[in-house]
């Protein structure tokens, strides 16, 4: 039957009997471990104390009168250390000591009076078990609760969405300490390449192509539909917590949807039963910040990356220009930028077909961002033009990139009716130095237009340089003959 969650079958916990009375110690033992509870023994306080920094305990069973440490200073002792476990009072001289009174001044959970026998022992045992589960369980949801707190600003940070998705998954695996889960979005974003854990993985949902794995753990693989991987009543799972907006539970799986108000996002799916209601609703907390964070991570994608060639779409790479200006120029380090034109790409239009030179674009997108580090930035610029900032980079550095992207053309050639072709390409590079002024001489605050106008002017330069490489006699790259100078006013 499948179910939001299901509660654990009780059982024993882990008591402290401490009680100087040795027959009362041990027949009190055997009573608690016939009901299947874990009873470590202490004739003393003192002894009590050396026992508890060694191992932890859900309650105490506490002596009162005992020579040497009574109950009360043992209890101030410990709660010099432990403010939270539970303890249970024990004493066959109630009348002497009100019992509300010693709860309150002593700050514990309960008065036993041995008088009474061991039903009502059992009684206490339980009412202290009970109440120090619903501490753990407080604990354990302001712990998982602070976690969701510290984790979520990394989520919702601007980030490439496969790395969000990666992010994700693993944050899953912490919050409910499980290996075996993966996570699914729709989308029709197949191009993923994202880093396999252990037995989970993380799936986009193309409409027609259904749920295709993106990035997983243990037995699943990326880039396969996940039929291969789990039977129709494992996907009847997600489709029925995608379909009632609702965590569904059944046959030792679960899954939780990602929901932006009523839209759906994708879904968790973890490959057991989540089984108390606290981690269902921790979990639901997580995976709505989870949502929107995807949300919003693929409308900045949408409008901020080209999507046949990966890299920055031209307004985006122009943002990202005018930054590393302002950069470059407050902290006094040199800028490097690259402009990359196809060559004889209306010739391959003409001979092989569009399709080809959509192939010969996206591919001399790709070899940019693999030539490249994550602090560069690559643009396109044009129909077949693209550009390349590279940050704290100058002329000693430059043609290490330059031979890598190259070497990427060469090794990533597109087919053509079942042959290779290597596309080719002229490059223009142009070197922008620190400012050979002091910069403290500039008005402040320095205007938003003198970027601008070193951006363009920079850009400008670098394209002056690539006519050069292509009247030059194509395929080849051109470094500029001088560097381009700020300026002043």
């Amino acid at each position: 039957m499948a179910r939001k969650y299901k509660l654990n079958s009780e059982k024993g916990g882990d008591i402290l009997l401490v009680d100087d009375n040795l027959e009362y110690l041990e027949a009190t033992r055997l009573l608690l471990s016939r009901e299947g509870h874990n009873v470590t023994t202490a004739p003393g306080g003192a002894e009590a104390l050396a026992i508890l920094e060694k191992s932890s305990f859900d309650l105490i069973l506490l002596d009162y009168f005992m020579p040497g440490m009574t109950g009360e200073e043992f209890v101030a002792e410990l709660r010099k250390k432990n403010k939270i476990i539970q303890i249970i009072l024990q004493t066959g001289y109630a009348s002497e000591h009100p019992p509300r009174e010693l709860l309150r001044r002593l700050d514990i959970q309960g008065y036993f009076d041995k008088s009474e026998g061991p039903d009502r022992l059992l009684l206490w045992v339980d009412v202290g078990l009970k109440s120090a589960n619903s501490i753990k369980q407080i604990s354990k949801s302001r712990e998982s609760l602070n976690y969701i707190l510290n984790v979520t600003p990394d989520l919702h940070r601007i980030q490439p969405l496969e790395e969000l998705l990666n992010g994700i998954l693993i944050q899953i695996m912490g919050l409910l300490g499980v290996g075996n889960s993966f996570l699914a979005v729709f989308g029709d974003n197949n191009s993923m390449n994202v880093e396999q854990h252990e037995d989970s993985f993380l799936a986009m949902m193309d409409e027609e192509a259904g749920l295709i794995i993106q990035a997983a753990t243990g037995r699943f693989n990326p880039k396969h539909h996940i039929k291969d991987f789990l039977e129709g009543n494992e996907t009847e799972i997600i489709g029925k917590a995608l379909n009632e907006g609702i965590v569904y539970v059944k046959n030792g799986r679960t899954a939780i949807p990602l929901r932006v108000a009523d839209y759906n996002v994708g879904v968790v799916y973890v490959d057991r039963e989540i089984s108390l209601e606290d981690d269902v609703s921790l979990l639901s907390v997580f995976a709505n910040q989870a949502a929107v964070a995807i949300h919003n991570s693929r409308l900045h994608q949408i409008a901020t990356i080209d999507p046949l060639t990966g890299v920055y779409v031209r307004g985006f790479f122009f943002q990202c220009l005018l930054r590393d200006l302002r950069g470059a120029f407050r902290n006094n380090y040199p800028l490097v930028l690259m402009m990359v034109d196809v060559d004889n790409l209306k010739n391959i239009n003409d001979e092989h077909g569009h399709i080809a030179g959509d192939q010969a674009i996206a591919i001399i997108g790709r070899s940019l961002l693999k030539a490249t580090r994550n602090t560069d930035a690559v643009g396109r610029y044009g129909g077949d033009e693209f550009t390349v900032l590279l940050p704290q980079t100058n002329f000693d550095t430059v043609e290490i990139v330059l031979n890598r992207f190259y070497s990427q053309l060469t090794d990533n050639p597109i087919n053509v009716n079942g042959k290779p072709l290597t596309i080719k390409c002229s490059i223009g590079v142009g070197l922008l130095e620190s400012p050979d002024f002091d910069i403290n001489e500039m008005p402040k605050p320095i205007p938003q237009s003198y970027f601008q106008n070193m951006a363009e002017a920079f850009i400008d330069f670098a394209d002056h340089v690539l006519y050069k490489a292509k009247t030059s006699g194509k395929n080849r790259f051109m470094l500029s003959e001088n560097s381009l100078k700020w300026h002043k006013d």
